[in-house]
């Protein structure tokens, strides 16, 4: 089989366990959306299609050449729709809520500056960019002052607002492949010293609502490879403040022998196809944000 995995990292620790266990039996080419010549519609120069495409990149033209490659019947994991939701902090968390998912409430806020200058709650706030790509923004900010020095730094940045929720200053990070699940425990970014290496958590000693509730993520979302943040707010329930389509899931025992597994049933058309509320993978559902008295959201 032909497998193409769409990215500018083909080292990635996960994409090279995997493609180690896959070849030489199968034929394993990486292609970079990024590099100059690269096509948006299809396989480059003619070549033959792959039997699946594995999307580990998030960019503007990853994501046009994955939708392009389904228009040609290609199956992609994730899906080039699911994925880009992934990316909008907004659609996300109304989606999640509508599927009664237990994720933080966000408000849309058009530009940082737009925030600063409406003046915020009293209390602690987490500040996230809307739209989630690598070096973005995720800062905790607890005065005015503080709020406005984050919006001389990022002025014109659409951002999201989530109240701070105290915790045990651990995020919770589960990962889901197929199904299978991995999990890990790692300081929140948010920490004054960093985040620190991911300490192993067993999947068995969490309690079975939190399990429950990372599975249901991919069948609302349409995610057959994803990871979820959750925080331990207490009382036994969790709290998702992030979702992410195909993450790194650097280190997890098993984790590569499950995507190559995967990998191969997309490939032979046995994968389970996972569909999200509407029926379809990566469902696109009008976005609402969560509005918060002072706070000001801005047609963006």
């Amino acid at each position: 089989m032909r497998i193409c995995l769409i990215t500018a990292a083909p080292d990635h620790p996960l994409l090279a366990a995997t493609t180690a266990l896959l070849t030489p039996r199968h034929h394993v080419v990486s292609l970079d959306p990024e590099a100059d010549g690269a096509p948006s519609a299809g396989p480059p120069g003619g070549a033959e299609p792959a039997d699946v495409y594995l999307l580990k990149s998030r960019t503007t033209r990853a994501l046009a050449l994955a939708a392009a490659l389904e228009r040609r019947g290609a199956p992609v994991l994730n899906s080039a729709a699911a994925t880009a939701l992934c990316q909008d902090r907004v659609a996300m968390a109304e989606l999640a809520r509508r599927a009664g998912l237990p994720f933080a409430a966000t408000t849309a806020v058009a530009t940082l500056t737009d925030l600063a200058e409406a003046g915020a709650p009293a209390g602690p706030l987490v500040i996230k960019s809307r739209h989630s790509r690598r070096h973005d923004l995720v800062a905790r900010v607890d005065s005015a002052a503080e709020l406005r020095k984050l919006a001389d730094a990022w002025p014109q940045e659409p951002v999201v607002v989530q109240e701070f929720t105290a915790n045990s200053g651990w995020d919770h990070k589960l990962w889901a492949i197929d199904g299978r699940l991995f999990a890990g425990l790692r300081r929140s970014e948010l920490a004054p010293d960093g985040r620190g290496p991911t300490l192993p958590l067993p999947v068995g000693d969490l309690p079975a609502e939190w399990t429950a509730a990372v599975l249901r993520v991919g069948e609302t979302f349409g995610l057959d490879v994803y990871g979820v943040d959750l925080l331990d707010s207490g009382g036994g329930t969790p709290l998702i403040v992030d979702i992410n389509a195909f993450p790194g899931i650097r280190g997890q025992a098993g984790a590569p022998e499950a995507l190559a597994e995967l990998t191969l049933r997309a490939a032979a058309g046995t994968a389970v196809r996972r569909t999200g509320l509407h029926g379809s993978r990566g469902p696109a559902l009008p976005v609402r944000s969560y509005q918060h008295p002072g706070w000001v959201r801005k047609s963006s």
